[in-house]
């Protein structure tokens, strides 16, 4: 394993260096600002910084992938499953809806989501994790709503959710919040452990 990561940083370093030479082909360095935009670099990353696109708007820059709170957000055609999430809709909303990030972006150090949210389950589909509420999954439709989008602040989002489109237009929807669920579990879960220590 250590051989592979030093083949793959040397091989790395080596592509770097040869798209930093003066006799690069011109062709190849045309790419180089395509190489830069689809693999940040790991100040980036760490940053949260991405190559902007300047918007229409001014001081505004859309972005594929925003870490905030060091959590990292992608758009939907950039990576999927850093896209889907759970959102306030409004600051007075005390719900949450699940959607996916159509568009990130960064307005005076800002940022902002468009997200189109995940279409409810029909009233007449079963969803079967409804009987078990400790548990943090949800049937929804597998569609897309095609309502407007929501725009809202990055401190809206609640957390990334993961899911899994079934038969029947269905998708299971599981919430992987990394903080949320384990306090509201936290008594079910030391009284499931206690439950096994003392059998």
């Amino acid at each position: 394993m250590e051989a592979t990561l030093a083949k793959s940083f040397v091989k790395g370093a080596n592509l770097r260096r040869w798209l930093n030479r003066k006799d690069c082909p011109e062709l190849v360095r045309a790419l180089k600002t395509l190489f830069n935009k689809s693999f940040k670099s790991a100040q980036q990353q760490l940053l949260g910084q991405d190559e902007p696109q300047a918007s229409e708007q001014l001081n505004s820059y859309d972005y594929a992938h925003y870490t905030y709170n060091g959590v990292n957000y992608s758009r939907t055609q950039t990576h999927l499953g850093n896209s889907l999430v759970k959102f306030y809709p409004s600051p007075s909303s005390a719900e949450v809806v699940v959607g996916s990030i159509q568009r990130i972006d960064v307005q005076q150090g800002h940022p902002i989501f468009y997200l189109q949210r995940q279409e409810p389950l029909p009233p007449h589909k079963y969803d079967p994790f409804r009987r078990y509420p400790w548990f943090f999954a949800k049937m929804y439709s597998s569609k897309m709503s095609s309502g407007p989008l929501d725009i809202v602040p990055a401190s809206s989002i609640s957390s990334h959710v993961a899911r899994y489109n079934c038969s029947g237009d269905r998708a299971v929807i599981l919430t992987l919040s990394r903080v949320d669920n384990i306090i509201i579990l936290g008594d079910c879960l030391l009284t499931s452990f206690a439950g096994l220590m003392q059998q």
